[in-house]
C-alpha cells in the first residue's frame, strides 16, 4: 500500500531480489508490467504479489525524483507480509517536466509489450509526458491512460515513428483516422529529407509539429552520405529539416569520450568492429554550426530490460501538473533547446543573468555559470565537467575527490556559481556524472542498472566579441569520421 505525501495511491515499481540461497524468482515475461522477471509495476500503490517462500530484498520506487523504501523479508509458507509506505518527493523540479519522446507497445508490430503495460511502466518510472510513437501507424494512448486512471500522472499526444531501412523519425502531433490503413500514417522513403518534409506537413501544416531523427547514423546523415569513405557533407540541408536528434537512446553515455569512435565486439559473429560515438560526433558538428537539439529517450520495447526510466529529457514547462501539460508548449521549448538529458540526476544550469539551456548571451570578460544538481536517495554524482566548445577544459573539471568542499551528501549534491573566462565565442554544456556509481538500486536486475547517473544540458551559446555567435569549426582533434574505418585504421589513429 504505497502513497505519496498527499495520501494518493501512486504508480510504482517493486523489486523482489532474492537473498541467500533463495532461488531466483520469475513473475512473468519481460514485456509485462504486472510481473516481469523479479519486478512488478503497478498503476496504483495497492497491489498484491504471490512469491515462493524465501528471503527477499524488497525495493519500492517511483522514479528518479522520489525516495525509495527497502526491506528484507523472510517469507514462510502461507504467510503474508504487508508494506505500507509513503514515498516522499525529495527532488524539486519546478518549471520542468520529465519526458520520453520514443516508446513502443504491441501496435508497433515488433514487440509484444501491451499498451497498458507500457503506460504503467512510464507512470511507475515517473515520466510525465510521452507522445504516442508506435511504428508506422498513427495511434493514441489517451483512452488507455484514462481507463487505467493514469491521467493525473501521464500526458500523451498522438504521433508516430516512421521507419524503414535507413533513418527513422519520431513526430507529433497527428490525428489517427481509423478508416485508413495504419491510421492514416505516411510511408517511409529512403532519402531522410523527404521523410522530414513529409512529416512536417502531413495532414495539415502545423508550425509547432515536432520532428526528430532516431538513433541517427551520424556519419551517413551528416558527413558521408554514400559511405565511400570520403566526407561529402551527408544529406545536404538535412539538419535544417529536423528539430532534434537522439544523442541518447537507452544505452550508456559517451558524452565525455575523447574520440569519435571506439572498438567493440561485433554484434554478429566473431571479431571486433569500429563503432562511431554519436555524442562526440554531435559535439564536432555543433562546432560546424549544426542546429538540431539533443534529446534522450528509452526507445522501449519491453518493460524489464529495454524498459523506460533509464534516460529521460527534462523540458521547460509552465506547469508541473502532468494533467495540464500542453504538447505545443513542449515542442516550442524543445525546438528552443530548453532541455536537460538525464538518467536520474536533476541538473540546473544558467548564466548569472538567467540564460538557460538553448539560450544565447553576450558577455565580455568573466562569465558566471550557476550549476545545481539534485539526486534522490539512490542516485549520486561525483564529477561536474564544463564542456567549452565540446572540449573538456581541465580548469572547469570538478570532482568529489579533488574538490570535496564543492560537493554535498544530501539531496543537493552540487550548488555552485562557477567563474569562466572565455577567449572566443563558446557553446557551454555542463555534464554532471556519478563515475563511481550506477542505477542498480533503482533498476535491480534490469539493464538500466548498469548506467551511470549522468545529466547534461543542451548548449548555452555565449557571444564574446559582440558580432553574433560564430561556431569555431573545431573537430576536437579528429577529422569528421567517415565510413569504412577498420580496427587497424583506428589503432593507427589512436596510436595503439
Amino acid at each position: 500500500d504505497i502513497t505519496d505525501e498527499k495520501g494518493r495511491s501512486i504508480p510504482c515499481k517493486a523489486q523482489f531480489n532474492v537473498l541467500g540461497d533463495t532461488p531466483k524468482v520469475n513473475l512473468g515475461p519481460t514485456d509485462r508490467a504486472r510481473g516481469c522477471v523479479d519486478q512488478y509495476f503497478s498503476e496504483t500503490g495497492k497491489f498484491r504479489v504471490s512469491l515462493p517462500p524465501g528471503k527477499y530484498e524488497v525495493i519500492v520506487t517511483h522514479g528518479a525524483e522520489y525516495q525509495h523504501t527497502r526491506d528484507e523479508v523472510d517469507l514462510t509458507p502461507g504467510s503474508t507480509w504487508t508494506k505500507t509506505a509513503v514515498l516522499k518527493r525529495v527532488v524539486e523540479t519546478p518549471g520542468w517536466v520529465s519526458t520520453d519522446y520514443h516508446n513502443h507497445s504491441t501496435p508497433s508490430g515488433d514487440n509484444t509489450c501491451g499498451t497498458d503495460d507500457r503506460l504503467i511502466n512510464l507512470a511507475a518510472e515517473q515520466i510525465e509526458f510521452a507522445p504516442t510513437t508506435e511504428h508506422n501507424r498513427l495511434y493514441d494512448w489517451l483512452p488507455h491512460i484514462e481507463r487505467l486512471g493514469l491521467s493525473p500522472y501521464l500526458k500523451t499526444v498522438s504521433g508516430m515513428e516512421l521507419t524503414g531501412s535507413g533513418a527513422h523519425f519520431n513526430s507529433f502531433p497527428f490525428t489517427p483516422d481509423p478508416t485508413k490503413q495504419d491510421g492514416g500514417a505516411p510511408v517511409w522513403k529512403k532519402d531522410p529529407r523527404l521523410d522530414a518534409i513529409t512529416l512536417r506537413d502531413w495532414q495539415t501544416i502545423e508550425a509547432d509539429r515536432w520532428v526528430h531523427v532516431n538513433h541517427p547514423d551520424m556519419i551517413e546523415n551528416f558527413i558521408d552520405r554514400d559511405k565511400d569513405g570520403r566526407a561529402d557533407g551527408g544529406f545536404a540541408y538535412f539538419g535544417g529539416l529536423i528539430d532534434g536528434l537522439e544523442t541518447q537512446n537507452y544505452s550508456a553515455s559517451d558524452i565525455l569520450s575523447v574520440a569519435p569512435y571506439k572498438i567493440s565486439a561485433a554484434r554478429t559473429g566473431p571479431g571486433r568492429v569500429v563503432v562511431p560515438i554519436r555524442e562526440f560526433i554531435w559535439l564536432q558538428l555543433l562546432n560546424q554550426g549544426l542546429a538540431p537539439k539533443a534529446i534522450a529517450v528509452s526507445d522501449a520495447h519491453h518493460v524489464h530490460g529495454n524498459g523506460v526510466g533509464g534516460w529521460r529529457t527534462y523540458v521547460k514547462s509552465s506547469t508541473d501538473d502532468p494533467a495540464k501539460i500542453d504538447w505545443r508548449e513542449m515542442t516550442r521549448n524543445s525546438k528552443a533547446g530548453r532541455m536537460i538529458l538525464s538518467t536520474g540526476p536533476y541538473l540546473e544550469v544558467s548564466t548569472g543573468s538567467g540564460i538557460i539551456a538553448g539560450g544565447s548571451y553576450r558577455v565580455s570578460g568573466e562569465l558566471e555559470l550557476k550549476v545545481r544538481v539534485q539526486c534522490n536517495d539512490w542516485i549520486d554524482i561525483d564529477r561536474v565537467q564544463v564542456l567549452v566548445n565540446g572540449r573538456q577544459a581541465p580548469e572547469y573539471n570538478y570532482t568529489r575527490e579533488k574538490n570535496p568542499e564543492m560537493f554535498d551528501t544530501g539531496t543537493v549534491k552540487f550548488d555552485r556559481t562557477l567563474k569562466l573566462s572565455l577567449a572566443q565565442d563558446s557553446h557551454l554544456i555542463v555534464v554532471a556524472v556519478g563515475e563511481k556509481n550506477n542505477l542498480k538500486t533503482g533498476f535491480g536486475s534490469s539493464g538500466q542498472a548498469e548506467l551511470q547517473p549522468i545529466a547534461y544540458n543542451n548548449p548555452i551559446f555565449i557571444n564574446v566579441d559582440g558580432g553574433g555567435f560564430q561556431p569555431n569549426g573545431d573537430t576536437l582533434g579528429f577529422d569528421l569520421p567517415v565510413s569504412g574505418l577498420t580496427v587497424d585504421d583506428l589503432k593507427g589513429k589512436l596510436g595503439l
